[in-house]
């Protein structure tokens, strides 16, 4: 794909353009020579006889509509291989702008699309970091190289389909991507429910599937799992009990799939291909699509077993369909009329969310990628689906009583000790989306202004786990860090207001910064936000500067007690086993700065002294760990010494001219000096802490 050259398509289209072009002008008789205008108008207006009459005028009208027929074949012919030209040069310069930035970012990027870290990193904390960053970029570049694939199989396929008859030219008038796109993907989707059927059949006589129809209906599904045309097709051939019943076979019952086996491995991807396909679809809005919609949503409190039981037994429709939810961004709509059927059902079988585990029909493992995990809370998928359509998650959110049902009356538990706790994994992400309007796991998200649905949402989250204290789950912990970032300017305004007269809640705003920096991980996420906003304070203040000092000093000390109330609990092996020793992962990893407030006015030496604020907290914090991992609690203004001395060259650097020498018109004593602006600070930072404590009642 990098190295593609476009010189055969541009001959291509030269070539065709001409062709089109004669074409055209025997058409419509826009040329000087022969046209069939003027043949057909002569041909059905004289008059004929004898059998002429029978076999001459019909030949000769039908003759002339064929180059009626002809000219559209060849103006589409032309289309396609102008959109194949125009397509491919964009999927290129995406990937080249892509590999570009990561180079930017000290990722190598190799010519065969091997992605490495440019740095070695002996430390576990900062390695682990590198590979979240390139597992990260290879999403990047794995997402361009799909759609060229797609790109290049639907183009090559639909020239192929166009031309396929030498002697009949109709039926061929395309003028967009769009409209190739529907020829080729309903042709697929004939494909791919044909090998569904093969593969039905065969997991439903206990044989053994066949791999080489599993792998071609991969590799079909993924190219075309985005195609509208390829989606809507296949679901038109399968019916929602159909499409239930085929995943609810494919991993079989038991726990006889490797997760990491062949037919595992193919398994897994299949789960993506068909939900992504099944997301794509949900979206299309044609009356058969409604009734489907509609028929697989009453599917979801009905046992799924297999085809042709007179009682079925088997995971609830739900299961099934939560297994195929974890990818793809699923209609609002649909999303919206799946979420009230399921959380009625939810609450209908009681316990609160803990039974679905000892629901799932002998031990049927609908999810063979997460080797123990086997799919059983539907909440699962179906919360990752709400993550991944921010709009949905909002609306979500922002209503009361689904707020309340979601993270204060129902639990989520994992399916056994020794699995994460996914569900909670996908509550975080959800909630994230709703109030950040971001889909966390779109590497293309952009920081946008908040909406008031939007805030809405946000503070329907914060209040409610605020509440929990101490029984807030540890798997939210991260996406509440991420999402206090993403309401940054709030968040500071709250941090460095007087008497409480911020935004925000201080009290509950200081309970949840306590509770996302009992590891080091959501107190780096916090932080590092929090460092933009201030740099973001200070560079926009232009009334009176000193109150910048003062507001960035205090949502420091309020970050320092907040961090200390959280280990005040804690035993050294605890904080040795969250992980503060080995604090020193800020390498612009643990938050990404595209998802929180942008500093104005945008400049890239103003980013550069926010990470560099960061650095220099970061070395603040290694220098209070102790040998064995524990943490020294100290004053606000001697834990930040690094940080502090950063934020007076910024100061400085941005309002020097307020504080001129003394004798001088801007004389003002305390902020003239290095130290008189570092005294500042501290003061400011130690006072925050203190009014933190005040908050706490300490």
């Amino acid at each position: 794909m990098s190295e593609l050259k476009f010189d055969k398509l541009d001959t291509a289209i030269t070539k065709w353009k001409g062709i089109k072009d004669e074409f055209d002008k025997i058409a419509t008789g826009k040329g000087e020579g022969a046209d069939v205008v003027r043949l057909e108008k002569q041909a059905t207006s004289a008059h004929w006889t004898g059998e002429a009459a029978n076999t001459g005028k019909p030949f000769v009208v039908k003759v002339a509509r064929e180059f009626h027929d002809a000219a559209d074949e060849a103006k589409s012919i032309h289309q396609a291989i102008k959109l194949a030209r125009q397509r491919m040069h964009k999927h290129q310069s995406d990937l080249h702008k892509v590999v570009e930035d990561l180079r930017a970012d000290g990722l190598l990027v190799a010519s065969d699309g091997t992605i490495t870290d440019s740095m070695c990193y002996a430390d576990e904390a900062k390695q682990k970091a590198s590979d979240k960053k390139v597992k990260a970029a290879k999403v990047q570049i794995e997402k361009i190289l799909r759609a060229a694939a797609a790109t290049q199989h639907n183009l090559a396929d639909g020239l192929r389909q166009l031309v396929k008859n030498a002697h009949d030219f109709s039926g061929a008038n395309w003028d967009s991507y769009e409209d190739i796109q529907r020829v080729t993907g309903g042709a697929d989707a004939k494909k791919a429910a044909d090998l569904i059927k093969k593969l039905s059949k065969e997991a439903a006589d206990d044989d053994d599937i066949t791999m080489t129809n599993l792998d071609a209906l991969n590799d079909l599904a993924e190219i075309q799992r985005n195609n509208p045309g390829f989606a809507e097709g296949l679901a038109k051939q399968l019916s929602p009990k159909e499409t239930l019943e085929f995943w609810r076979m494919m991993p079989g019952d038991g726990l006889e799939v490797k997760a990491d086996s062949a037919k595992g491995k193919e398994l897994s991807r299949l789960r993506d291909n068909l939900g992504m396909t099944l997301a794509t679809a949900s979206r299309e809005k044609s009356p058969e699509m409604m009734k489907w919609k509609q028929d697989l949503i009453n599917l979801g409190n009905k046992p799924i077993g297999r085809p042709g039981e007179d009682l079925p037994n088997g995971p609830f429709g739900f299961q099934v369909m939560g297994s195929l939810m974890g990818k793809g961004k699923f209609d609002t709509d649909f999303l919206r009329d799946y979420e009230k059927e399921l959380r009625t059902f939810d609450k209908g079988i009681g316990q609160k969310g803990r039974v679905w585990p000892i629901m799932m029909y002998q031990n049927t493992d609908l999810d063979p990628a997460h080797q123990g995990e086997r799919s059983a809370d539907p909440m699962t998928g179906f919360l990752k689906a709400v993550s991944h359509n921010p709009e949905f998650a909002t609306d979500l959110f922002k209503d009361k009583e689904a707020a309340d049902y979601y993270l204060n009356d129902r639990e989520f538990v994992p399916e056994d000790s020794l699995s994460p706790n996914r569900a909670a994994e996908a509550l975080g992400d959800a909630l994230y989306a709703g109030g950040s309007g971001l889909n966390p796991d779109d590497p293309d998200a952009k920081y946008a202004e908040h909406t008031g649905p939007q805030n809405e949402a946000f503070h329907n989250i914060f209040d409610r786990l605020a509440a929990k204290k101490d029984d807030l789950m540890p798997e939210l912990r991260g996406d509440v860090a991420h999402l206090l970032g993403n309401h940054g300017t709030e968040v500071h305004a709250t941090m460095s207001a007087p008497l409480g007269e911020g935004p925000l809640d201080e009290a509950k705003l200081l309970e949840l910064s306590k509770q996302v920096s009992q590891t080091p991980e959501g107190y780096a996420i916090l932080n590092e936000s929090m460092n933009r906003a201030i740099v973001n304070d200070i560079v926009t203040e232009t009334k009176d500067p000193s109150d910048a000092i003062t507001r960035s000093g205090r949502t420091m000390g309020f970050l320092e007690e907040a961090r200390h109330q959280a280990i005040a609990d804690q035993s050294a092996d605890e904080q040795k086993k969250a992980g503060w020793k080995s604090f020193g992962t800020y390498a612009g990893a643990a938050t990404a700065l595209r998802l929180i407030p942008p500093i104005a006015p945008v400049a890239g030496h103003l980013d550069l002294t926010a990470f560099a604020l960061s650095r220099a907290y970061t070395e603040d914090e290694q220098a209070r760990i102790a040998a064995d991992g524990t943490l020294k609690n100290i004053e606000a203004s001697k834990a930040r010494t690094n940080q502090l001395t950063e934020l007076a060259k910024l100061w400085q650097e941005q309002h020097g001219d307020w504080a001129d020498p003394p004798g001088t018109a801007n004389d003002r004593e305390g902020y003239v000096t290095d130290y008189g602006v570092k005294d500042q600070f501290g003061r400011a930072a130690d006072h925050g802490k203190d009014e933190a404590e005040r908050i706490a009642g300490r």
